[in-house]
């Protein structure tokens, strides 16, 4: 997994980092720092000791370890870059990480907000000291969703879609690599057939099949409210046919999310009409770690963008109300 990550970060931020990076000129000690040796370097409690004036630091090239609580205490601290000619470190938008950003190894305690890379999947020890909680616990959850995100295949836990020569197979929970096994997965395993390759993260793969799905389905007007065990039915004839309304948008995409190993589910209610007032709907939510997002692929189709990966508070079409979810099952 770890050499998947590093090839898709060395390669994705190879060209953006080089644009963040500046050369800091050494002012003073009570504003900027730089800090390099010559050789072996370490930078540890000792180097800034403790220095609240301290607002922006630049390593260089030949730091080769930086312990963690090197930055203790620097309350000020907005900014961290990082020499490109560096082997074991780097930064990107004021933040230090590893050489190949899979794991944040200081966030500033004085920067506000930041992208934090989607390959970072751990934060180190001590990292975030002094950053506020409210912060911090933002900070933790998207590294928390990233590192599921980033699984690869054969890290993904349980049952889901592998691809195999080619083809899409099913793992079973045993390990065992089987064909298959029913019509709706069937017609899902070919919708992620056309739109992912093995080398794509869980959550790539996921991107990557909602794109498809949502312009690869027609809308079609219908009028008939489902009830029942209705999903499958829904699902099977919307892919088969590729044609359906938000019903059938929602339950096929909840059934492909459930393929790549994701719990979903798929919810009825209401949001809000372009008309004005109320009207039924239909979307698909799938759990990332400990929380519920909403995926809507028949607004996608609709609206263009804007419908990937949404709460229900930045949710376009909302406020979304929720009557009614259903969670499906191959």
């Amino acid at each position: 997994m770890r050499k998947n990550i590093v090839r898709k970060a060395k390669k994705h931020i190879k060209n953006t980092v080089a644009l963040l990076l500046t050369v800091i000129m050494t002012v003073s000690l009570s504003t900027t720092v730089r800090a390099s040796g010559y050789g072996y370097s370490t930078i540890d409690s000792t180097t800034f000791k403790s220095n609240y004036k301290i607002t922006s630091i630049h390593i260089g090239s030949d730091v080769m370890d930086i312990t963690s609580n090197a930055f203790w205490n620097l309350n000020n601290l907005k900014s961290i870059t990082v020499s490109e000619n560096n082997p074991f470190y780097a930064s990107y938008s004021g933040c230090l990480y590893d050489k190949y950003y899979t794991e944040l190894l200081c966030y500033p305690p004085a920067l506000g907000g930041t992208y934090i890379p989607t390959t970072v999947v751990s934060i180190g020890k001590n990292a975030l000291h002094g950053v506020p909680e409210k912060l911090k616990s933002q900070i933790r959850d998207v590294v928390d969703n990233q590192a599921q995100g980033n699984w690869m295949e054969d890290d993904i836990p349980g049952s889901h879609f592998v691809h195999v020569d080619g083809t899409i197979k099913w793992k079973t929970e045993d390990g065992s690599i089987v064909s298959p096994t029913s019509n709706v997965m069937n017609l899902a395993a070919q919708i992620v057939a056309n739109s992912t390759s093995g080398d794509m993260t869980q959550a790539q793969q996921l991107e990557a099949a909602f794109s498809y799905l949502s312009a690869y389905v027609s809308y079609e007007r219908s009028l008939d409210e489902p009830s029942g065990d209705w999903t499958k039915e829904y699902a099977s004839k919307t892919m088969a046919t590729r044609r359906g309304n938000c019903y059938g948008y929602a339950a096929s995409f909840a059934y492909i999310a459930k393929g790549l190993g994701y719990d979903a589910r798929v919810c009825t209610g209401t949001v809000t009409s372009a008309l004005g007032g109320r009207t039924d709907h239909a979307w698909t939510e799938v759990k990332m770690k400990n929380k519920w997002y909403i995926f809507d692929a028949e607004m996608q189709n609709a609206k263009g963008s804007g419908y990937y990966k949404q709460t229900s508070a930045s949710y376009p079409a909302g406020p979304i109300e929720t009557l009614e979810n259903y969670a499906v099952e191959f």
